[in-house]
């Protein structure tokens, strides 16, 4: 049985080792030494991780969301000009990826008319209605009562998807 001197100093280097990493990242950060510009490409580390931190936040306030009954085509229409009128800019329109929602924001945003969404419903609702801290995405709710976020959020999950009328009308210019 080890002795007792050795258990304190083998549990104390067991805390050194995980409070030094912690110390090094806390004295790179308040150094300035963290790239902060929005333009260059982000580590693959850094993009994953706050990816995870991201989807775990909003997979857990998602949670106290009520989703409404799947939508009717005419639903889907105004989901498609809601989100024309206020999210193309930064995540594309049919045929073509937003420039600079593309290279000017970070994380970048998700180009919806390319990559589609990963977020179920209550999730999508929750990032549309309170947007995500330390990025360009805006909170809707000032902007969009309940009943007009659901719409956009139903668009992006049918996407993929689109009854042929509404499909149509993605696919054409807008007017």
């Amino acid at each position: 049985m080890p002795r007792r001197g050795a258990m304190i100093r083998l549990g104390l280097a067991f805390l050194a080792g995980l409070l030094f990493p912690a110390l090094v990242f806390l004295v790179i950060g308040a150094a300035g030494l963290f790239p902060v510009a929005a333009t260059p490409r982000p580590s693959h580390f850094e993009a994953r991780l706050a990816r995870l931190f991201v989807r775990r936040s909003v997979a857990r306030e998602a949670r106290a969301v009520v989703v409404p009954a799947p939508p009717q085509d005419a639903t889907l229409l105004q989901g498609m000009k809601t989100y024309r009128r206020n999210c193309a800019g930064c995540h594309g329109k049919f045929g073509a990826h937003s420039r600079w929602g593309t290279t000017s924001f970070y994380p970048r945003v998700p180009q919806f008319a390319d990559e589609g969404s990963t977020l179920g419903p209550a999730e999508m609702f929750v990032v549309v209605k309170h947007g995500i801290r330390g990025t360009g995405m805006a909170a809707w709710e000032v902007n969009l009562l309940d009943e007009e976020i659901w719409p956009v959020v139903w668009f992006l999950q049918r996407m993929r998807a689109l009854p042929s009328e509404v499909d149509r009308a993605w696919k054409a210019p807008p007017q």
